[in-house]
Parts: C-alpha cells; sequence; structure tokens
C-alpha cells in the first residue's frame, strides 16, 4: 500500500519586524501555494493587531537549523551542501513561551548552509537554536512608506487589548458570588 500524495501547500516561515530598528523575528508559519500567497497570508494571521513594518517569508525548505544536541548526534549536518552566498542568522536564546521564536541577528557569507551553521556556531556558541537561511530565500514587504502604509496601516486601529479591558455582558460572577446568588460546590455527605 502506497501512502497518500501530500496534497498541502508548501509551508513557509514568517518573520516579522515590529519597528524600524528591531530585528526581524520569527513568529510563526503559514501554508501557502507561492511566494506572494504566503506573504498575504502571513499578514492575515501575524498582523492583524500587533505593531509591524516588515513582514518576510521564506520557504521551510531553505531554511536550515540545528540545536547544540541535533549537531553532537549528526555533526554532519555541518557539511549540508548548498549555495554559496549571504545568509541570513537567527537564535533562540531562551526557553521562555512567547510568541517569538527566533531572532535575526545578522548576516555571514558562506560557502553554502552547513558552512553558515558553523559559522553562527561559533559566532554565538550559547544559543540554543541556530537557524540559517540564503538571502535568496527571502520573500519580503516592499519598503517604500505607501506599501508599509497599505500594508499595515490596519493593525494600528486594531490594537491589541487585554481581555480584562472589554466589559463583561451581564453581570460579572464575582459580584453574583458575593449577593449569594450563585450557590457553592455541594460538598460530599453535606447536605444543605
Amino acid at each position: 500500500m502506497t501512502a497518500p500524495a501530500d496534497t498541502q501547500w508548501p509551508r513557509w516561515e514568517v518573520f516579522k519586524q515590529d519597528a524600524p530598528n528591531r530585528p526581524h523575528q520569527a513568529v510563526g508559519s503559514v501554508h501557502a501555494g507561492d511566494p506572494q500567497h504566503a506573504l498575504v497570508t502571513a499578514r492575515n494571521v501575524f498582523v492583524r493587531r500587533p505593531a509591524a513594518v516588515s513582514l518576510w517569508t521564506v520557504r521551510e525548505a531553505d531554511i536550515l537549523t540545528a540545536t547544540p544536541e541535533e549537531l553532537a548526534a549528526h555533526p554532519e549536518v555541518l557539511d549540508t551542501p548548498g549555495e554559496a552566498g549571504t545568509y541570513h542568522v537567527g537564535l533562540k536564546r531562551t526557553h521562555k513561551r512567547s510568541m517569538t521564536f527566533v531572532d535575526l541577528v545578522g548576516t555571514l557569507e558562506a560557502s553554502g548552509p552547513g558552512d553558515a551553521l558553523r559559522q553562527a556556531r561559533e559566532g554565538h556558541p550559547d544559543a540554543l537554536t541556530w537557524l540559517v537561511l540564503p538571502e535568496s530565500a527571502v520573500v519580503r514587504t516592499d519598503e517604500d512608506p505607501g506599501t508599509v502604509e497599505s500594508w499595515f496601516a490596519p493593525a494600528k486601529e486594531k490594537t491589541y487589548k487585554q481581555q480584562q479591558f472589554y466589559g463583561v455582558i451581564g453581570r460579572h460572577i464575582g459580584e453574583l458570588k458575593r449577593e449569594g446568588l450563585i450557590p457553592g460546590r455541594a460538598k460530599e455527605g453535606v447536605q444543605e
């Protein structure tokens, strides 16, 4: 019996920049049929409310990642062949839960993704995960003010607010409990 064909669109990793002087950060992934579709989907998923000035998407197949444990178990990853050129380097530095998974910290020139990963490890030995991707694989929004405004202005009007900011429909449960309108839990073996 053969496995069913994979019918999903390719997966694209999404990198968002919140402000002009901040790094691009990996925020998640989308499935899309082509690069422009990936950008539009990324905007709809990741920039509905948070601020952004730039958005990048990169096909997952073009990204090489590794943890120190993975490199110890599979050092041949550092020999991964590929195109020579400029590579972006991303680092995961903490296990703290966050919407951001990796910060892009700079670029380097490498003979391929394995060499880029080797240089990233040497330059940042304390990282929990290294990520490298070729500049040629990045699909990005244009940087001109008109494009930035048209892509990201709607998010400014939908600022994020904590749930408690919004009012309660009806009466708050705490108020009902204080007034004795919500019975307490019945305790086992106790009759009220």
